[in-house]
């Protein structure tokens, strides 16, 4: 897969929350663009932010940085940040770094003297 096959977007809801998918493999290279889909969407709208990785067959280092700096932003703007659709690799890597839990439920934000550190 190249950098230009992975895809970031947004769906508005109109009670305000905001869902991020993700596609494609998050390395490196994709990092920059999946860190902007998601600082975005949490600096637009202030609703809860969903984050469906259901369509994501890779993820890297690179790629669980951008999550964690979308989830440390929106909990400084109080914003709750949830990642659904885990599977495969992808699932392996957010369990094994408590991202999610292991029923790809995602775990509740750690207060700041707790934070988990990647």
């Amino acid at each position: 897969m190249t950098p230009s096959d992975f895809e970031a977007w947004s769906v508005t809801e109109p009670g305000g929350e905001v869902t991020v998918f993700l596609r494609g493999e998050l390395d490196l290279p994709a990092g920059g663009r999946a860190r902007q889909a998601l600082l975005s969407a949490i600096t637009r709208d202030g609703g809860h932010l969903t984050v469906d990785v259901s369509q994501l067959s890779f993820i890297d280092a690179a790629g669980v940085r951008g999550l964690m700096t979308a989830q440390l932003a929106a909990e400084a703007a109080g914003q709750p940040m949830r990642v659904v659709g885990a599977q495969g690799i992808v699932a392996t890597v957010l369990r094994l770094l408590h991202f999610i839990d292991a029923e790809d439920s995602p775990l509740p934000a750690q207060p700041s003297a707790g934070r988990r550190v990647v």
